[in-house]
Order: structure tokens, then C-alpha cells, then sequence
């Protein structure tokens, strides 16, 4: 058997796994699919790491590496991740934004009491196999500072069913522009 999908972490003294972000299938029906799709949905570790910044983070922050980049541990972005599994579970009957870097957006609310808003940023991608009809990639997932937020009123809203069925035939969405 393979072992976690992210490998726990030591983190001030404790021991933090990622059971909850574990590679799951999502299955629903769509208008063109009405026996069912299924969705490998997988996590990116910026789920639970920010970007290293010098000025913020001193030698003692716990490194997470994305390839060759270094990102650090953020407690913050973790205990939101709890929440993603649920969110996630919950697409087939939500509406998603299309942001301007043309991947998919799911505006949750804070699990934890904070201010803000919580940012699931996705991808969906056609041709997985193995009895799986499509990918869907989370890039990121965090809760933005307010001045840092993008505006949604300039984003084109879909329901996510429609997305996936666009993505089944490999048709692009097409948007009116709102300006």
C-alpha cells in the first residue's frame, strides 16, 4: 500500500497529518451525463503552505517544498483545509467563478470564525482513465486579505455541473464580458 498523499509534518512539537486531504472520487450527474461522472479530485500543498517570505518567516518555519520552490507551514491555511473535503463534496449543485487566470474559483465561508471569505481555486481537466471521467486539480485554497480579495462582481458565474459538462464534450465556456 502507498503511503499519505502529503507526509505528515512536525510542526511546534506536534505531529500534523493530511488525512483530510487524501485523493478522493467525486461522482455526480450532469444534464449530458445523467448515470454519473466520476472526478479524481486531488490537492495542491498550497492548501496548507504559503509563500517563504525572509521578511516573515525566520529559519524556524517549518519548509514545505512545492518542486524547487520554498513555501512554509501556515496554521492558519491548514485548519481552514479541514473544511475542503465538504466543500468540495458539496460542487455538483454550487455555482463557481472563472477568475481571470482561467482557472475556477468556490467562495466558502471560514470554518474557524474569521473574517473573510474562503478561496478554493481549481482546475478541471479531461482524460484521467482507469473508469475516471475527469481531474480536478485544487491549486489553492486560502482566506485573502480583504485589500487582496478578487472582486467576483468582474468574474463570469457558472453552475458546476455545466462546467463539467463543457469539459466532458471539450468545449470552452464562453462568457459574456463584464466590465
Amino acid at each position: 500500500m502507498a503511503g499519505p498523499y502529503f507526509p505528515s509534518l512536525e510542526v511546534a512539537g506536534q505531529t500534523l497529518a493530511f488525512d483530510h486531504l487524501e485523493p478522493f472520487v467525486l461522482e455526480m450527474a450532469t444534464q449530458s451525463r445523467p448515470n454519473g461522472v466520476k472526478i479524481d479530485v486531488r490537492f495542491s500543498n498550497h492548501c496548507f503552505s504559503e509563500t517563504f517570505d525572509a521578511a516573515r518567516h525566520d529559519d524556524n518555519a517549518v519548509a514545505v517544498w512545492d518542486g524547487p520552490r520554498r513555501r512554509v507551514f501556515c496554521p492558519i491555511r491548514y485548519g481552514l483545509s479541514q473544511a475542503l473535503p465538504h466543500i468540495l463534496k458539496g460542487l455538483p449543485t454550487a455555482h463557481v467563478y472563472q477568475t481571470p487566470e482561467a482557472n475556477f474559483l468556490r467562495i466558502g465561508v471560514r470554518n474557524d470564525g474569521g473574517a473573510g471569505d474562503y478561496r478554493v481555486f481549481f482546475r478541471v481537466k479531461r482524460g484521467a482513465g482507469a473508469g475516471i471521467d475527469l481531474k480536478l486539480f485544487v491549486e489553492s485554497a486560502y482566506s485573502p486579505e480583504p485589500a487582496q480579495a478578487l472582486a467576483i462582481a468582474h468574474m463570469s458565474k457558472v453552475r458546476f455541473a455545466v462546467l463539467i459538462d463543457k469539459t466532458l464534450k471539450g468545449e470552452k465556456l464562453k462568457f459574456h464580458r463584464k466590465r
